[in-house]
């Protein structure tokens, strides 16, 4: 835990005594880590953009050459 709360990481759920292992019991626990700042302004003029929808992605010439990439990495 002490590993996670160095790099940034908040703790935000924890499932009590949901896994057992070696005869006990144990907590899974769920840590968060924001990966933008919560404000878009980035400064120097600059902002954060926005997630890119599905659909608007689907139109990029990658979109593709990704399917493509995975259906190959299957027939082997």
């Amino acid at each position: 835990m002490a590993v996670h709360e160095s790099v940034g990481f908040l703790p935000v759920g924890v499932l009590r005594r949901v896994g057992y292992k070696f005869g006990q019991w144990h907590d899974i626990s769920f840590w968060q880590l924001s990966l933008q700042p919560e404000s878009s302004f980035l400064g120097d003029g600059k902002f954060v953009k926005p997630p890119i929808s599905i659909a608007e992605i689907q139109k990029s010439p990658l979109w593709d050459e990704a399917l493509t990439s995975g259906l190959l990495l299957l027939r082997i």
